[in-house]
């Protein structure tokens, strides 16, 4: 597979982030939290490219960001949950049938803003991103 350059994949981050701001302003609460889920997971995805580790699943990105960044302590726990609480609302919102209200999708974005916002600080300070 593939390895992206850091800054291909922050760029796909930031669009889905931009996305997912402009769904929740357009009330469309499904596919902003989704957005919001996979500026999440890009960013996932720049931190492990950063120690050359490539995944195909989701779940397999999970568990490895959390083994090298959360339990390592270069995120906080906090980020861990959020990215654990978007991830189940995104799986509703994409598999259900029941409303996604305005609460969590705003929740979600809010969590991927502060989520995009540590991977680029980490990525700047770490100098694997300009």
């Amino acid at each position: 597979m593939k390895i992206n350059s850091v800054d291909d994949i922050i760029s796909k981050a930031m669009d889905c982030f931009d996305d997912s701001r402009e769904f929740l302003a357009k009330e469309r609460y499904e596919a902003a939290l989704n957005r919001a889920y996979y500026s999440m997971f890009h960013c996932i995805q720049a931190l492990l490219s950063t120690i050359q580790f490539v995944t195909k699943s989701h779940s397999g990105a999970h568990n490895a960001f959390h083994k090298e960044f959360i339990l390592t302590q270069r995120f906080s726990k906090d980020l861990g949950l959020a990215l654990k609480r978007t991830f189940e609302k995104r799986q509703f919102g994409d598999y259900e049938y029941d409303e996604v209200l305005y609460e969590d999708a705003k929740e979600s974005v809010d969590d991927a803003q502060k989520f995009l916002d540590a991977t680029i600080q980490y990525l700047k300070e770490n100098n694997f991103l300009k």
